[in-house]
């Protein structure tokens, strides 16, 4: 996974190009601004900056954490502000920080965490967030005829993609779409007043760390 986001790095962001996805986009990003106002913020996986640009304007710090370099060079070319910190770290092997932040956010990364792995990342994340802060979650729904099949799936139930890139290398990616249900089930383990909102190509889970 991290090979395939480093090589894919200088064209991740046509993700959000696809004029289809402005409404939800638009919408996603104002919510994302709406939650962290004032907020002191974690976020993982934040690869080129694009959530985190949406939380910058408004949030008082952002420490924004990614796996590889290359997506985080990237980000820094958005010009995010002195109070936006970018960090390479591993999203399951989080540094100790300083102090504990209010909220959390996971923006198109739950999808690629194994189901093995699910609730074991929900803890460690949960971990750096102070009691009763926030937890954010972006993630793409699937629709059939849109999103890309199956290649296959485990025995644990994960479900893989085949991915080519402009390079032509291809990689066989983790990638879950969970129901409502599911998502409810198992965050609600961790987390309590889980709210989740669907649009047409995402969803948006927020909800509170248990004390």
């Amino acid at each position: 996974m991290g090979t395939y986001y480093r090589e894919r790095a200088e064209q991740y962001d046509s993700l959000y190009s696809a004029p289809e996805r402005q409404r939800d986009l638009a919408s996603l990003k104002r919510w994302v601004a709406h939650h962290t106002v004032r907020r002191s913020v974690l976020e993982i996986a934040a690869g080129t900056g694009f959530w985190t640009q949406a939380a910058a304007a408004r949030a008082t710090a952002i420490t924004a954490t990614d796996l590889n370099t290359a997506t985080l060079t990237i980000a820094a070319k958005r010009r995010l502000g002195p109070h936006v910190t970018l960090l390479e770290a591993d999203a399951y092997a989080l540094p100790k920080f300083a102090c504990r932040f209010e909220t959390g956010m996971a923006h198109l990364w739950w999808s690629h965490v194994d189901l093995q792995r699910a609730r074991r990342f929900l803890l460690h994340f949960a971990s750096r967030l102070q009691p009763g802060g926030e937890l954010l979650m972006i993630d793409q729904l699937y629709l059939e005829g849109y999103s890309t099949p199956a290649f296959r799936r485990d025995r644990a139930g994960n479900r893989y993609e085949l991915r080519t890139l402009e390079n032509g290398h291809v990689f066989q990616i983790v990638k879950n779409y969970p129901t409502r249900a599911e998502l409810q089930a198992i965050v609600g383990d961790v987390c309590k007043e889980v709210r989740i909102t669907c649009l047409t190509y995402f969803w948006a889970l927020r909800a509170r760390v248990r004390g």
